[in-house]
């Protein structure tokens, strides 16, 4: 029984191994193969990342455009419009720009919705951005190092202590967008690079998936040093 079992382990393990490899095998050719355009309608496919979806409970209501995040996706009026490396943490507007921050950038849009570009570490962006706000017309950024108020232009920034910050508060996100986010999942289907994607950073299986991910890869650096010194040893 105990030797069944020793045996089944290695089968699971060398198979999270080969999903992990092939993963980044396929990702790795994500251009030339043209992932983004294979879709996947699977009803268990589709049930999963439909369950993702409903987790989300705030959004940011900026010059009638409604702006949420899912994961590393940014959604616009229910729209995907860009990948994003981390959760938002409030937006503004100012001249006709909104500003969205996360904690270490600044996304653009014009009031449409369009993207103009990101401001980070490069432009002298505050690191660790906690919120944004307006302190009589100018932006504002509480960081983990203090307070930080730029100008119009977002090029210059100092570290001040305000009093009366119109903070940027999210909104509960609408019914009628989560049934549309919904539908965007329906209708458009998970891409593959997607799937792979999420296989590969172990997010498809949520956090513990993450954690699950790092352990594949620190045994396969176990067994490549082992290997190593096993030829070594051997020489």
């Amino acid at each position: 029984m105990r030797k069944a079992m020793e045996i089944a382990g290695i089968g699971v393990i060398s198979l999270l191994m080969v999903v992990w490899a092939g993963c980044g095998l396929l990702l790795n050719h994500a251009t030339a193969l043209d992932l983004d355009r294979i879709r996947l309608f699977q009803p268990w496919l589709m049930a999963h990342y439909q369950a993702i979806d409903v987790q989300v409970d705030e959004a940011w209501l900026l010059a009638d455009q409604l702006f949420t995040a899912i994961d590393d996706k940014l959604y616009i009026n229910a729209q995907p419009r860009l990948r994003v490396n981390r959760a938002l943490s409030g937006g503004i507007v100012i001249d006709d720009i909104i500003v969205l921050a996360t904690d270490d950038n600044l996304l653009l849009f014009d009031i449409r919705g369009e993207y103009i570009g990101l401001l980070g570490a490069a432009e002298q962006i505050p690191a660790e951005i906690q919120n944004i706000g307006l302190h009589h017309g100018l932006p504002v950024l509480q960081t983990r190092s203090g307070m930080w108020r730029g100008n119009i232009v977002l090029d210059e920034w100092e570290l001040v202590s305000l009093q009366g910050v119109s903070w940027s508060e999210g909104v509960p996100l609408p019914e009628t967008t989560r049934d549309a986010l919904r539908q965007q999942f329906a209708i458009h289907g998970v891409k593959l690079s997607d799937l792979l994607t999420d296989l590969h950073s172990g997010q498809f299986f949520g956090e513990q998936g993450r954690w699950l991910a790092d352990g594949v890869i620190l045994l396969m650096l176990v067994l490549a040093f082992r290997g190593m010194f096993g030829i070594s040893g051997k020489s």
